[in-house]
């Protein structure tokens, strides 16, 4: 069972800081013509990137993990955010963040938007075990091939309502970083789902952070998630990580999955939200 001090938490959100910068990284090299930059504030990280992709790529992470925060730091970041066009930012805050950031946050007008589950699970060598479902093949796929996941991942994820760009630019920069591996699972030789694995140093210790997991919807029901979740983990072991991270909406179908994988609920991050509207 994982247990989540104060240590662990400033863990998982510094790679959840390095995890959104690489992202705006590969955003710039995807949209060269537009302006997309990280910025500190509060000891964590104001990301700006197209403002049609909303707080997905436009927001605040690891706000307040290293102490107090002031509403000046802050203010500086929301000039930014609105000198790019972005009018509408969010700030995704772990409970465990300084109180001073509650705040700084009330002061300045935000709002409780909704909420995403921070699961983690430690690794040991019982995560070199793969799961195997019948009929289906778990393959990390090379660099070539990895081009075709933007297709397969939009695929996945299109009947959710996001917008398709966004869709088809999260996965562009999964293959563009060189800290990530993508994944296939296939039925009978076809793609039937994909996913994403970051390995991320961070000054507080290693993280295997998994992430960009869509099934076909046709192919959905059939325990392939908890497949790829279980190959994941068994690479990240063997590569000498012992702890992996994911996240998912409180609700959401993946949660479950995540579960079924052996992952515990580290906490339940906040989404405060603000519009320039």
């Amino acid at each position: 069972m994982l247990l989540t001090s104060l240590e662990t938490a400033q863990r998982l959100e510094a790679a959840d800081i390095v995890h959104i910068h690489r992202q705006i990284e590969a955003c710039s090299e995807i949209f060269p013509n537009h302006k997309s930059l990280n910025i500190p504030v509060g000891d964590g990280l104001a990301s700006i990137t197209l403002p049609s992709f909303g707080r997905k790529l436009n927001r605040i992470t690891g706000y307040g993990m290293a102490g107090p925060v002031s509403s000046e730091d802050l203010a500086i970041a929301e000039d930014l955010f609105e000198k790019n066009g972005v009018v509408e930012m969010g700030i995704s805050l772990c409970p465990l963040a300084d109180l001073s950031a509650l705040r700084v946050l009330a002061s300045r007008g935000y709002v409780v938007d909704s909420f995403i589950n921070s699961y983690a699970r430690h690794l040991t060598d019982e995560d070199l075990k793969e799961v195997e479902v019948e009929g289906v093949e778990i393959i990390r796929v090379s660099q070539e091939r990895a081009a075709d996941f933007p297709k397969w991942s939009v695929k996945g994820y299109k009947d959710g309502g996001r917008l398709e760009l966004l869709l088809d630019t999260l996965a562009r920069a999964a293959v563009l970083r060189e800290d990530t591996s993508i994944y296939f699972a296939l039925v009978d030789g076809e793609v039937a789902a994909s996913a994403g694995m970051a390995l991320i140093d961070t000054s507080k210790g290693g993280v295997a952070h998994l992430y960009i997991d869509s099934t076909l919807p046709e192919y959905r029901g059939r325990g392939i998630q908890v497949a790829l979740l279980k190959k994941r983990l068994a690479d990240a072991r063997k590569a000498g990580l012992n702890l992996a991270s994911v996240e998912a909406r409180p609700g959401n179908g993946s949660c479950r999955n995540i579960e079924r994988a052996g992952f515990s609920l580290a906490y339940t991050k906040t989404w405060f939200g603000k519009s320039w509207k």
